[in-house]
Order: structure tokens, then C-alpha cells, then sequence
């Protein structure tokens, strides 16, 4: 039994096309400062199948150093926020801070731009195929209608026609966006 788990480990192991991650030059290159103000978690943009892990994880991340001085934006009865781009204008800002009284909106945007694959890669590859995806993360202050947080990271797996394989199983999308929402939790001091 030992040596079947063993080989199909391996297997897995030696089969496996995996991501790699990038953070954008742009991204913010210090943490937040969380000891003061009220922060409202807006609902995240991302494919439906995947948004509520999403938001458990940021809401996780937020919580542990915020405490009660975070809630989510669905929790919140009687708040009909308009949907909010990642960079919404100005004037969608001040029309959050005076419906909400909140003092900080963290804006998460989790979107797919090539998915060649699902998880798993059957048959050989006769041209180059990609998973790309990205994750990105604002934080607003909502009394100066500013950003004081910006963080993307982007990931991709790419299996070119040199890949022999006719199974192997890949990073789909979806745990594509999941990873990069997780690296920008763990940057976030």
C-alpha cells in the first residue's frame, strides 16, 4: 500500500504544471495603518464560483488586525451600495463615505484574461496554451477620496508544444486568482 501511494505521489508530483506569481511595479511598497477608523469590505468582483472564498479570505486577513472596526458591505442592512469599479471616480467615493459613515473601502477585483485549461491538461499540446489571471486590491480613504493602498499580483502557468505529457493536471484560474488574493494578504502588514 506504501508503495502505491509512494508512485502515485510521484506521478502527481512530475505532472504537475504549476503558476508563477508576479507582483506588479505599481503595487504599494508599505503596509496600512490600522489603528484608527471604520473599514467596510466592499463585495468582491470575481467569477460567482469562487467570490465567497474570496471574500473569507480577505475578510480574515482584515479582521485579525482590525477587530470589530470591520464589517463586510452584504452584512450591513439597509446599505445598497452602487456597484463600485476597483477605480471608481470621485464622486462615487463621497457618495460611499456619506451613505456609509465609514472611513475606509477596501475594493478587491479578481479577473481572468486567458483560460486555455480547467485543472486538468488531457491529450498532447500542439501550440501554446496559458492560465493567466490577476487579483488586485485597493484600499480608499474615504474622507480624501484617495488611494492609500494598491496591490496586484498576477499569475500564469504555460504549457508550450514542447510538453509531452497527454495528463498532467494544471493551475486552473480560479486557484490562480485564490493565490494571488493569499499573496497580497500575507504583504499587507
Amino acid at each position: 500500500m506504501k508503495k502505491l501511494v509512494f508512485c502515485l505521489s510521484l506521478i502527481v508530483l512530475t505532472s504537475c504544471h504549476t503558476a508563477s506569481y508576479i507582483n506588479d511595479i505599481d503595487s504599494t511598497p508599505y503596509g496600512l495603518d490600522y489603528k484608527q477608523g471604520k473599514w467596510l469590505l466592499n463585495d468582491i468582483t470575481s467569477p460567482k464560483d469562487i467570490k465567497e472564498k474570496l471574500t473569507q479570505i480577505a475578510y480574515k486577513g482584515f479582521y485579525d488586525k482590525l477587530g470589530n472596526n470591520l464589517k463586510k458591505a452584504k452584512d450591513i442592512k439597509n446599505l445598497s451600495l452602487p456597484f463600485v469599479p476597483i477605480k471608481p471616480n470621485t464622486l462615487i467615493l463621497k457618495q460611499i463615505k456619506e451613505s456609509t459613515k465609514f472611513d475606509y473601502l477596501i475594493n478587491i477585483e479578481s479577473k481572468s484574461s486567458k483560460s486555455d485549461f480547467g485543472g486538468l491538461k488531457i491529450g498532447q499540446t500542439y501550440s501554446e496554451k496559458k492560465n493567466i489571471a490577476q487579483t488586485i486590491l485597493v484600499v480608499y480613504d474615504l474622507n480624501t477620496s484617495e488611494i492609500i493602498y494598491y496591490r496586484k499580483v498576477s499569475g500564469q502557468v504555460k504549457i508550450n508544444e514542447s510538453d509531452k505529457e497527454d495528463f498532467a493536471f494544471v493551475t486552473s484560474t480560479d486557484k490562480i486568482m485564490i493565490t494571488c488574493l493569499k499573496k497580497i494578504m500575507k504583504k499587507i502588514k
